[in-house]
C-alpha cells in the first residue's frame, strides 16, 4: 500500500519493498512513563536510547499518520557527521571538551553505520563522503574557499575536510566549470524511509508501544504530568517528548520558536552504466554545489539521480506535504510548477542527460530554529521535552540529538547532557521567538526570488555591474535573516 498523505510521491515510497500498513490507533487512556509525539527519527531514537538506558521505562510514541510520513521519510538521504550550527556550539567550548564534542559530531556517520548494522536495519547505508563543489560560475569559488576557512578557523583538519583542485574535483563529480571541491567523509547515502521504517520495527522489540493513526489534538498539562489526547484516547505520562519537527507548530507547545519550512527533491529513472561514468559519483558520494539555492542530491542504490533544492514557505507556517508533480524530461520547457526550479538546476548540473525522464517529485516540511542550529531541551519542572530545528540535517543528527535528549531526562549528569546542544529549562526561555507574521512570509519569499534572480545572473552575467549589485543586495539579505542575535 502506498501512502495518501503525499509520501506516495516519493521514490523512497516506491522503493521501499515492503507494505506500508499503519499500525493501530490509540483508543482509551493509558498512562505512560514517557509519552513520545512523532514517530519520525528524532521520537523514535529517543525511544531506542531511553529504553537502552532504562529498559523499564513505559515509552509510548503517538503518531498521526505512519512512521516516516514526515520529513524522516521524505528528506534527501544525507546521513550526515555534521548540522547547522554545529561550529557555533564547538566554540562555546573549549581544550578537550570543544574536541570531544567535535568528535561526538564528526563520528556520527560511523556510529550510525556500526549501529544499523547490528540493529538489523537495511537503509542502503553506503558511506562514500560528501562533495561541496565550486562549478557553473566563477562566484562559486570564493564561497567555497570561505566555507573551507571557516570550518578550518574551528579546528577541523583534513581528516574531516580536505580540498580538491579543480581536476580531482572534476573527476569525483564532472559539473561544468568546476573549480573545485571540498570532500569530506563525514556523510553517508542512504534510503531514509527504510531507515525510519527499520528503527520503528526495532523500538517495538524494545518494548516501545507505537501507536499510528493518532494524531494529538491537545496536551493538556496536569498538576506533576503532561496529557496527550487523541481522537479516541488519552496518554498521561510524567514525560512528555515534543519531536514533531516542522509540525510542532499545530499544537502551539514551543511559543512561536520553530518555522516550517518545505523542502523538494526530484528523481531521474535509472541512469546507464556510460552516463554514471560520465557523471563520476564513483564513491556514491552525496554532493551539493555552492549556489544560495541549497543544493544537495545524491545516487541511489538503484542507480537514479535523486536531485533537491531551497524550498518554500507558507504563510502562517502551513503545512504542505503534497506537491502535484508531474514527470517530465530534462531540457523540455518549463511546467509551471514549483518543480521547474529542481529540473533546470539538474539540467545544468548535467547538460548530457538531456532527455532524461524525471519518474517523481515530492517535498517534506522541516523545521528551522531562529538562531539556526538544533536543540534538545527538557524542563523537569513539567517534564516537557522539545527535541529538532535541524534546518533539513537531521537524518544523522537526530541519532546524537536523541541520544541526548535521553540523557538529559534519564542521565542528567552525562557527558552528553552536559554538551552545549543540551538544554535544562522552559523552550521559550532558551530557544528565540521568530518574528510575527508576515514578516516570516515576506522575509522567505523575498529572499527566494533575489536568489533564483542571482541564480540567472550569475549563469548569464557574471561580470555585469547589475550582477554585482544583485550579489551584494543579496549577501546583505541573506545576513539580515540569518542573525542569531
Amino acid at each position: 500500500m502506498i501512502p495518501a498523505g503525499g509520501l506516495g510521491e516519493s521514490l523512497w515510497a516506491h522503493t521501499l519493498g515492503e507494505t506500508m500498513a499503519p499500525r493501530p490507533a490509540l483508543e482509551g487512556d493509558i498512562q505512560a512513563d514517557v509519552c513520545i509525539l512523532g514517530a519520525g527519527y528524532s521520537g523514535l531514537w529517543t525511544a531506542y536510547f531511553l529504553k537502552r538506558f532504562n529498559p523499564s521505562l513505559n515509552v509510548v510514541v503517538l503518531e498521526a499518520a505512519m512512521a516516516g510520513e514526515g520529513a524522516s521519510g521524505r528528506n534527501g538521504g544525507w546521513f550526515m557527521g555534521s548540522f547547522g550550527g554545529d561550529i557555533d556550539y564547538l566554540a562555546m567550548l573549549d581544550g578537550e571538551r570543544r574536541d570531544r564534542a567535535r568528535q561526538l559530531i564528526t563520528g556520527t556517520v560511523a556510529r550510525g553505520a556500526s549501529l544499523l548494522a547490528s540493529l538489523g536495519i537495511d537503509c542502503d547505508f553506503h558511506h562514500g563522503g560528501n562533495l561541496h563543489v565550486a562549478a557553473r560560475y566563477p562566484q562559486q569559488l570564493k564561497r567555497l574557499k570561505a566555507e573551507f576557512e571557516h570550518f578550518r578557523s574551528a579546528g577541523f583538519d583534513d581528516t574531516d575536510i580536505r580540498w580538491l583542485d579543480a581536476d580531482d574535483a572534476k573527476k569525483a563529480l564532472n559539473l561544468p566549470a568546476t573549480e573545485a571541491a571540498i570532500f569530506t567523509p563525514h556523510c553517508a547515502r542512504v534510503q531514509p524511509l527504510k531507515l525510519v521504517r527499520g528503527l520503528a520495527r526495532v523500538v517495538e522489540t524494545l518494548g516501545v508501544k507505537l501507536y499510528e493513526q493518532s494524531a494529538v489534538t491537545q496536551v493538556q498539562p496536569q498538576q506533576v504530568r503532561q496529557k496527550a489526547l487523541t481522537a479516541k484516547g488519552s496518554v498521561t505520562a510524567n514525560i512528555l517528548v515534543s519531536a514533531l519537527e516542522g509540525y510542532q507548530r499545530l499544537l502551539g507547545l514551543d511559543g512561536n520558536t520553530s518555522l516550517p519550512i518545505f523542502s523538494m527533491l526530484c528523481a531521474t529513472e535509472p541512469l546507464g552504466e556510460a552516463q554514471w561514468q560520465n557523471i563520476g559519483l564513483d564513491g556514491r558520494q552525496t554532493f551539493a554545489d555552492a549556489s544560495r539555492l541549497i543544493t544537495y542530491g545524491q545516487r541511489s542504490h538503484d542507480g537514479r539521480l535523486v536531485f533537491g533544492a531551497r524550498g518554500g514557505y507558507g504563510f502562517g507556517g502551513a503545512v504542505k506535504t503534497r506537491f502535484g508533480f508531474r514527470p517530465r524530461r530534462l531540457g523540455e520547457p518549463p511546467m509551471g510548477d514549483m518543480f521547474d526550479l529542481r529540473s533546470e538546476l539538474l539540467s545544468a548540473f548535467f547538460p548530457a542527460l538531456k532527455g532524461v525522464e524525471l519518474t517523481h517529485g515530492w517535498g517534506g516540511c522541516l523545521a528551522l530554529s531562529r538562531r539556526f542550529r538544533p536543540h534538545a531541551i527538557f524542563d523537569n519542572t513539567t517534564g516537557l521535552a522539545f527535541i529538532g530545528g535541524y534546518g533539513g540535517e537531521g537524518v544523522g543528527a537526530s541519532m546524537l540529538f536523541g541520544e541526548t535528549l535521553a540523557s538529559l531526562i534519564v542521565k542528567p549528569d552525562s557527558e552528553l547532557a552536559s554538551m552545549p546542544w543540551a538544554y535544562q529549562g522552559k523552550v521559550t526561555e532558551i530557544l528565540r521567538r521568530w518574528e510575527s507574521e508576515p514578516f516570516p512570509w515576506l522575509g522567505y519569499s523575498a529572499s527566494g526570488a533575489l536568489f533564483r534572480a542571482e541564480e540567472k545572473l550569475l549563469v548569464r552575467r557574471p561580470q555585469s555591474k547589475l550582477t554585482s549589485g544583485v550579489s551584494k543586495l543579496a549577501d546583505a539579505l541573506e545576513a539580515f535573516m540569518n542573525r542569531t542575535d
